[in-house]
């Protein structure tokens, strides 16, 4: 697997765990209550580790520079709107998290703040992976070397070792496959 298929398959892996937050949102819009804690908490820690130190980082320090080493523009081009898109995304989880603070502290009004800031990500990410998948990721393969992208995957290997740490990367695997059985079943 080279570094653009490692990222697109886990763009998979992300689209999953949105599509575990879009029905817990649902959830909630029709109870007007949050009752789904503990399986949000598990999705803050993908959204913190996983999407954002790891796979926002392999991006952001490896894939990034190696486009904008070949020509590719940062500003006024796909890296700089990638990069504003990772921020929001951080931006809304950091709302999210208060939201759900707030509510376990009693506010009942941060159900829907909650539920408005979810499906702000939700739609946010699913966006952002098309165009990664669609624009950005094709036009890497054209202008990298075989040879960066083999360089590239090993920074990938050592980022998510350091990022994630031994054994984490299949306890994530081990919640989306229980969250999934909780909330998708009927796209198993």
């Amino acid at each position: 697997m080279n570094a653009i298929d490692e990222l697109i398959t886990e763009h998979e892996a992300v689209k999953t765990t949105l599509r575990v937050l879009d029905n817990i949102s649902h959830r909630i819009s029709t109870s007007a209550t949050i009752s789904q804690i503990e399986h949000i908490e598990q999705l803050f820690e993908f959204f913190t580790v996983f999407v954002d130190k790891c796979h926002h980082g392999k991006e952001e320090e490896l894939l990034f520079p190696a486009m904008e080493a070949v020509g590719i523009s940062r500003e006024g081009g796909p890296i700089g709107v990638m990069l504003s898109e990772h921020q929001q995304g951080r931006d809304l989880v950091s709302k999210m998290k208060q939201d759900l603070g707030a509510y376990v502290n009693g506010d009942g009004n941060a159900a829907q703040a909650f539920k408005m800031h979810a499906d702000a990500y939700v739609d946010l990410l699913n966006y952002h992976i098309d165009k990664e998948n669609e624009v950005l990721f094709p036009m890497a393969m054209k202008h990298l070397s075989a040879h960066r992208l083999a360089e590239m995957k090993s920074g990938f290997d050592r980022i998510e070792t350091e990022r994630i740490g031994q054994g984490k990367h299949e306890a994530f695997h081990r919640m989306l496959e229980d969250l999934k059985s909780a909330y998708l079943t009927d796209s198993k």
